[in-house]
Protein backbone atom coordinates (compact mmCIF):
# COMPACT_ATOMS: atom_id res chain seq x y z
CA UNK A 1 0.00 0.00 0.00
CA UNK A 2 1.40 3.39 -0.66
CA UNK A 3 1.81 5.87 1.44
CA UNK A 4 -1.01 8.74 2.01
CA UNK A 5 0.26 11.32 4.13
CA UNK A 6 3.02 13.87 3.76
CA UNK A 7 4.26 16.38 5.50
CA UNK A 8 4.62 19.11 3.82
CA UNK A 9 8.43 21.66 4.38
CA UNK A 10 9.23 24.51 2.76
CA UNK A 11 13.24 25.04 2.48
CA UNK A 12 14.66 28.99 1.85
CA UNK A 13 17.99 28.67 0.76
CA UNK A 14 21.34 31.12 0.91
CA UNK A 15 21.38 32.36 -2.99
CA UNK A 16 20.02 30.63 -5.75
CA UNK A 17 19.14 27.13 -6.20
CA UNK A 18 18.90 24.65 -9.40
CA UNK A 19 17.73 21.71 -8.12
CA UNK A 20 17.24 19.21 -11.63
CA UNK A 21 20.82 20.14 -12.05
CA UNK A 22 21.84 19.68 -8.87
CA UNK A 23 20.49 16.29 -8.31
CA UNK A 24 21.47 15.20 -12.05
CA UNK A 25 24.90 16.13 -11.81
CA UNK A 26 26.58 12.70 -11.64
CA UNK A 27 28.66 13.72 -9.08
CA UNK A 28 26.93 13.54 -5.68
CA UNK A 29 26.61 11.54 -2.35
CA UNK A 30 24.34 9.23 -3.77
CA UNK A 31 22.91 8.11 -6.92
CA UNK A 32 20.53 10.09 -8.84
CA UNK A 33 17.16 9.59 -7.53
CA UNK A 34 13.69 8.48 -9.33
CA UNK A 35 11.97 11.15 -10.04
CA UNK A 36 7.83 11.59 -10.90
CA UNK A 37 6.23 13.47 -13.75
CA UNK A 38 6.83 17.24 -11.69
CA UNK A 39 10.08 16.53 -11.10
CA UNK A 40 9.87 15.25 -7.70
CA UNK A 41 12.48 13.44 -6.14
CA UNK A 42 12.33 10.39 -3.54
CA UNK A 43 14.94 9.02 -1.02
CA UNK A 44 14.75 6.98 1.63
CA UNK A 45 16.59 8.79 4.81
CA UNK A 46 17.22 7.49 8.22
CA UNK A 47 15.55 10.79 10.86
CA UNK A 48 18.91 11.61 12.63
CA UNK A 49 19.14 10.14 16.14
CA UNK A 50 16.32 7.69 15.74
CA UNK A 51 15.69 4.41 13.95
CA UNK A 52 13.24 6.19 11.66
CA UNK A 53 13.51 5.43 8.41
CA UNK A 54 11.64 7.91 6.17
CA UNK A 55 10.36 8.45 2.39
CA UNK A 56 11.75 12.26 1.44
CA UNK A 57 10.34 13.39 -2.52
CA UNK A 58 11.85 17.04 -2.92
CA UNK A 59 10.74 19.11 -5.87
CA UNK A 60 11.27 22.93 -6.65
CA UNK A 61 8.45 25.70 -7.77
CA UNK A 62 10.23 28.38 -9.43
CA UNK A 63 12.86 29.46 -6.66
CA UNK A 64 11.93 27.61 -3.85
CA UNK A 65 12.89 24.20 -2.42
CA UNK A 66 9.60 22.04 -1.02
CA UNK A 67 10.12 18.74 0.60
CA UNK A 68 7.58 15.99 1.70
CA UNK A 69 7.93 13.74 4.62
CA UNK A 70 5.99 10.57 4.95
CA UNK A 71 6.49 7.87 7.62
CA UNK A 72 5.73 4.38 6.19
CA UNK A 73 5.69 2.54 9.43
CA UNK A 74 3.58 4.95 11.30
CA UNK A 75 3.61 8.88 12.48
CA UNK A 76 6.38 11.62 12.69
CA UNK A 77 6.70 13.54 15.73
CA UNK A 78 7.09 17.16 15.26
CA UNK A 79 10.49 16.59 16.67
CA UNK A 80 11.15 14.66 13.93
CA UNK A 81 9.69 17.44 10.99
CA UNK A 82 12.14 19.55 13.18
CA UNK A 83 14.87 17.47 12.75
CA UNK A 84 14.20 16.80 8.91
CA UNK A 85 14.17 20.38 8.17
CA UNK A 86 17.55 20.75 9.59
CA UNK A 87 19.05 17.84 8.06
CA UNK A 88 17.70 18.30 4.46
CA UNK A 89 19.80 21.61 4.56
CA UNK A 90 22.70 20.14 5.29
CA UNK A 91 22.35 17.02 2.54
CA UNK A 92 21.42 19.65 -0.24
CA UNK A 93 23.68 22.37 0.76
CA UNK A 94 21.32 25.40 1.27
CA UNK A 95 23.05 27.14 3.99
CA UNK A 96 26.18 27.56 1.64
CA UNK A 97 26.17 31.32 -0.60
CA UNK A 98 26.90 30.54 -3.69
CA UNK A 99 26.40 34.12 -4.26
CA UNK A 100 29.53 34.67 -2.31
CA UNK A 101 31.43 32.06 -4.27
CA UNK A 102 30.29 33.52 -7.58
CA UNK A 103 31.37 37.43 -6.97
CA UNK A 104 34.68 36.15 -4.64
CA UNK A 105 35.79 34.54 -8.52
CA UNK A 106 33.47 36.26 -11.13
CA UNK A 107 37.01 37.20 -12.59
CA UNK A 108 38.39 33.23 -12.45
CA UNK A 109 38.50 31.58 -15.92
CA UNK A 110 35.98 28.92 -13.59
CA UNK A 111 33.68 31.86 -14.09
CA UNK A 112 32.41 30.70 -17.52
CA UNK A 113 30.98 28.01 -15.95
CA UNK A 114 28.55 29.96 -13.27
CA UNK A 115 25.90 31.28 -16.17
CA UNK A 116 24.45 27.91 -17.39
CA UNK A 117 24.98 26.76 -13.90
CA UNK A 118 23.68 29.22 -11.24
CA UNK A 119 22.37 27.18 -8.08
CA UNK A 120 24.09 24.05 -8.47
CA UNK A 121 24.94 22.79 -5.40
CA UNK A 122 27.18 20.76 -3.77
CA UNK A 123 24.98 18.12 -1.79
CA UNK A 124 26.25 15.32 1.04
CA UNK A 125 25.50 12.50 2.18
CA UNK A 126 22.66 11.08 4.15
CA UNK A 127 24.22 7.75 4.23
CA UNK A 128 28.01 7.26 4.90
CA UNK A 129 28.32 3.64 3.86
CA UNK A 130 26.21 4.32 0.72
CA UNK A 131 28.24 7.17 0.00
CA UNK A 132 31.08 5.66 0.29
CA UNK A 133 29.87 2.55 -1.82
CA UNK A 134 28.85 5.14 -4.42
CA UNK A 135 32.33 6.96 -4.27
CA UNK A 136 34.13 3.27 -5.11
CA UNK A 137 31.83 2.57 -8.02
CA UNK A 138 32.88 5.71 -9.97
CA UNK A 139 36.39 4.73 -10.55
CA UNK A 140 37.01 3.92 -14.06
CA UNK A 141 33.03 3.79 -14.63
CA UNK A 142 30.52 6.51 -16.26
CA UNK A 143 28.31 8.51 -14.60
CA UNK A 144 25.34 6.89 -15.92
CA UNK A 145 26.61 3.12 -15.65
CA UNK A 146 27.28 3.76 -12.17
CA UNK A 147 24.41 5.00 -10.87
CA UNK A 148 22.73 1.87 -12.76
CA UNK A 149 24.58 -0.41 -10.16
CA UNK A 150 24.17 1.45 -7.09
CA UNK A 151 20.58 1.56 -7.83
CA UNK A 152 20.93 -2.12 -8.75
CA UNK A 153 22.48 -2.89 -5.33
CA UNK A 154 19.69 -1.49 -4.00
CA UNK A 155 16.60 -3.05 -5.05
CA UNK A 156 18.41 -6.41 -4.63
CA UNK A 157 18.92 -5.98 -1.01
CA UNK A 158 17.09 -2.76 0.31
CA UNK A 159 14.28 -1.93 1.88
CA UNK A 160 11.51 -1.13 -0.40
CA UNK A 161 8.80 1.54 -0.13
CA UNK A 162 5.94 1.79 -2.71
CA UNK A 163 4.54 5.43 -3.50
CA UNK A 164 1.65 6.48 -5.89
CA UNK A 165 4.28 6.20 -8.82
CA UNK A 166 6.74 3.22 -8.24
CA UNK A 167 8.97 1.09 -5.70
CA UNK A 168 11.55 3.32 -3.76
CA UNK A 169 14.40 1.54 -2.22
CA UNK A 170 16.77 2.35 0.83
CA UNK A 171 20.45 0.98 0.66
CA UNK A 172 21.37 -1.85 2.60
CA UNK A 173 23.27 -1.25 5.71
CA UNK A 174 26.51 -2.47 5.59
CA UNK A 175 25.68 -5.86 7.61
CA UNK A 176 22.97 -6.64 5.41
CA UNK A 177 24.86 -5.88 2.44
CA UNK A 178 27.72 -8.68 3.39
CA UNK A 179 25.15 -11.02 4.17
CA UNK A 180 23.59 -10.83 0.65
CA UNK A 181 26.93 -10.38 -1.15
CA UNK A 182 26.12 -13.36 -2.89
CA UNK A 183 23.41 -11.03 -4.76
CA UNK A 184 26.12 -8.51 -6.13
CA UNK A 185 26.57 -10.89 -9.40
CA UNK A 186 23.17 -9.76 -10.49
CA UNK A 187 24.60 -6.15 -10.55
CA UNK A 188 27.36 -6.07 -12.58
CA UNK A 189 29.79 -4.48 -10.48
CA UNK A 190 33.35 -6.31 -12.44
CA UNK A 191 36.09 -5.95 -10.44
CA UNK A 192 34.65 -3.72 -8.32
CA UNK A 193 32.76 -6.21 -6.65
CA UNK A 194 35.85 -7.29 -4.38
CA UNK A 195 36.17 -3.93 -3.76
CA UNK A 196 33.06 -3.42 -1.85
CA UNK A 197 33.00 -6.99 -0.55
CA UNK A 198 36.19 -6.69 1.33
CA UNK A 199 34.94 -2.67 2.55
CA UNK A 200 31.48 -3.75 3.33
CA UNK A 201 33.19 -6.42 5.52
CA UNK A 202 35.37 -4.38 7.52
CA UNK A 203 32.21 -1.81 8.12
CA UNK A 204 30.08 -4.29 9.18
CA UNK A 205 32.52 -5.90 11.84
CA UNK A 206 32.92 -2.56 12.78
CA UNK A 207 37.20 -2.75 12.01
CA UNK A 208 35.93 1.09 10.57
CA UNK A 209 34.37 3.63 11.35
CA UNK A 210 32.75 6.32 8.79
CA UNK A 211 31.18 8.90 11.35
CA UNK A 212 34.68 9.03 13.17
CA UNK A 213 36.36 10.63 9.89
CA UNK A 214 33.88 13.79 10.50
CA UNK A 215 36.24 14.77 13.26
CA UNK A 216 39.42 13.96 11.97
CA UNK A 217 41.47 16.82 9.25
CA UNK A 218 40.93 16.03 5.60
CA UNK A 219 44.70 15.33 4.54
CA UNK A 220 44.75 12.70 7.47
CA UNK A 221 41.36 10.77 6.96
CA UNK A 222 42.59 10.68 3.27
CA UNK A 223 45.83 8.82 4.02
CA UNK A 224 43.56 6.45 6.34
CA UNK A 225 40.98 5.83 3.88
CA UNK A 226 43.46 4.75 1.00
CA UNK A 227 44.57 1.97 2.80
CA UNK A 228 41.12 -0.12 2.25
CA UNK A 229 41.19 -1.92 -0.57
CA UNK A 230 40.00 -0.45 -4.03
CA UNK A 231 39.95 3.48 -2.49
CA UNK A 232 42.86 5.47 -4.02
CA UNK A 233 43.23 9.52 -3.53
CA UNK A 234 40.45 10.41 -6.27
CA UNK A 235 38.23 7.91 -4.48
CA UNK A 236 39.07 8.67 -1.03
CA UNK A 237 38.60 12.42 -2.22
CA UNK A 238 34.89 12.00 -3.78
CA UNK A 239 33.92 10.42 0.01
CA UNK A 240 35.32 13.26 2.17
CA UNK A 241 33.84 16.17 -0.46
CA UNK A 242 30.58 14.48 -1.01
CA UNK A 243 30.33 11.75 2.03
CA UNK A 244 31.88 14.15 4.45
CA UNK A 245 30.91 17.59 3.32
CA UNK A 246 35.19 18.51 3.49
CA UNK A 247 34.73 21.05 1.08
CA UNK A 248 38.61 21.35 0.85
CA UNK A 249 38.91 17.84 -0.83
CA UNK A 250 38.48 18.06 -4.48
CA UNK A 251 38.17 14.61 -6.60
CA UNK A 252 40.05 14.87 -9.70
CA UNK A 253 40.03 12.75 -12.75
CA UNK A 254 40.67 12.89 -16.15
CA UNK A 255 37.45 15.55 -16.74
CA UNK A 256 39.40 18.01 -14.19
CA UNK A 257 42.66 17.20 -15.38
CA UNK A 258 41.47 18.48 -19.04
CA UNK A 259 40.05 21.51 -17.55
CA UNK A 260 42.26 22.46 -15.11
CA UNK A 261 45.00 21.95 -17.88
CA UNK A 262 43.13 24.32 -19.97
CA UNK A 263 42.14 27.32 -18.37
CA UNK A 264 46.08 27.58 -16.24
CA UNK A 265 48.59 25.68 -17.90
CA UNK A 266 47.39 26.48 -21.89
CA UNK A 267 46.39 22.96 -22.90
CA UNK A 268 49.39 21.36 -21.79
CA UNK A 269 48.51 18.15 -19.29
CA UNK A 270 49.78 18.17 -15.75
CA UNK A 271 49.40 15.27 -13.81
CA UNK A 272 45.95 14.58 -11.80
CA UNK A 273 48.49 15.24 -8.73
CA UNK A 274 49.57 18.79 -9.97
CA UNK A 275 46.09 19.32 -10.90
CA UNK A 276 44.48 18.61 -7.83
CA UNK A 277 47.12 21.20 -6.03
CA UNK A 278 46.35 23.63 -8.59
CA UNK A 279 42.68 23.28 -7.48
CA UNK A 280 43.57 23.71 -3.88
CA UNK A 281 45.53 26.84 -3.71
CA UNK A 282 43.70 28.21 -6.66
CA UNK A 283 40.21 27.98 -4.82
CA UNK A 284 41.07 27.08 -1.03
CA UNK A 285 37.90 26.73 0.83
CA UNK A 286 36.11 26.80 -2.07
CA UNK A 287 38.05 24.02 -3.88
CA UNK A 288 35.34 21.24 -4.02
CA UNK A 289 32.41 23.65 -5.23
CA UNK A 290 34.63 24.72 -7.92
CA UNK A 291 35.82 21.33 -8.82
CA UNK A 292 31.90 20.62 -9.13
CA UNK A 293 31.60 23.44 -11.53
CA UNK A 294 34.37 22.55 -13.30
CA UNK A 295 32.98 18.82 -13.84
CA UNK A 296 29.85 19.91 -14.97
CA UNK A 297 31.20 22.09 -17.36
CA UNK A 298 33.99 19.85 -18.78
CA UNK A 299 31.29 17.05 -19.40
CA UNK A 300 28.88 19.09 -21.23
Amino acid sequence: MAMSEWIPLNLPTKGPIDLKRTMESGHSSFPIPVSDKLEKYYLVIKVPGTNKTIVCRIGQKKTKVQAELSDPYGSLSENDVKVMKKYLRTIFGLDMNLLQFYEEFKSDPLAKAFKDRQGLRLTRAHDLFESLICSIMTQNNSVWKFNAQIRKIKELAGEKFPTDHFMVYSFPNPKTLYRNKHLLKEARLGYREDYIITTTEEIANYQVRLEKFYDIPTDESKKMLIKLRGIGPKVADMFLLYGLGKIDAPPTDIWIQRGISKMFFRGKEKSLEECREKMVSRYGKWAGLAQLYLFDYMRS
